[in-house]
């Protein structure tokens, strides 16, 4: 008999609470981007206007039941630049978006093809008219293979991604290094922010033991031979500095 009456109570308890959700209106949208790596690839208007669907869905004073936040998300992750979308509501009628947005650690310059970012994964984004990334350049006659994500999952790609990321992740080189140059052979040349010197990095192989010879060259030799003594510091050959 308790339990009989205490299904009723609680079937009871759900219906009222599921009739006072339905009785609720959104009253407003609060966006959140994430802005960690000063990205602006997409802005609360962009991210209103995809879950409205550019406004031609009532989000503002629609019902808690006509609001499907799975829908909204996906609108949401439909902008190229957009890696993660999460969408809730409150019981005080708030519609909460949280945006995590892709991040790109370079971008391939090509004078004969499109450019296009590449993000940390290996992942390649197109470029945005709204926004430019400050991040490593790379061109050259063989970087068109660095704008496509499988080239990146072969083993001859990989280690040029793994480069890309240890200078995004490195605090000095990234602030050092300006430009890459991939040639058609695979070498790549780096050009830097400080200094005049083209560096002949070779094949992305032994890269840390590389920058700790480059360290040298920019620690121990430029400050006693002067910055404008060597126009070429060679790094191909291993344990060894070539400057020229």
């Amino acid at each position: 008999m308790y339990y009989i009456l205490g299904s009723i109570v609680l079937f009871a308890l759900i219906s009222f609470v599921e009739k006072k959700q339905a009785d609720r209106e959104i009253k407003a949208i609060n966006v959140h981007i994430d802005y960690e790596y000063d990205n602006y690839f997409v802005t609360e208007e962009k991210v209103l206007d995809l879950i409205s669907k550019n406004g031609s869905d009532r989000i503002i004073g629609a019902s808690y039941n006509d609001i499907d936040l799975k829908t909204l998300e996906l609108r949401i992750k439909s902008h190229k630049f957009v890696e993660e979308a999460q969408v809730y509501k409150d019981l005080k009628g708030n519609l909460t978006v949280e945006v995590s947005q892709c991040r790109p650690v370079a971008r391939v310059v090509q004078s004969d093809g499109p450019h296009a970012y590449i993000g940390s994964s290996g992942n390649t984004l197109s470029t945005s008219d709204e926004f430019t990334a400050r991040v490593l350049l790379i061109d050259g006659s063989g970087s068109a293979k660095l704008t496509k994500k499988e080239f990146f999952e072969s083993e001859e790609g990989k280690p040029y991604l793994d480069l890309i990321n240890f200078l995004d992740q490195d605090k000095f080189w990234k602030a050092q290094i300006a430009q890459l140059t991939v040639e058609r052979n695979g070498d790549i040349s780096m050009y830097t922010q400080i200094g005049d010197q083209l560096i002949l990095f070779g094949k992305p192989e032994e890269v840390e033991s590389k920058f700790k010879r480059l360290k040298i060259f920019y620690k121990e030799i430029l400050p006693t031979k002067g910055w404008n003594s060597y126009n070429k510091v060679n790094l191909k050959f291993k344990d060894q500095i070539i400057c020229e």
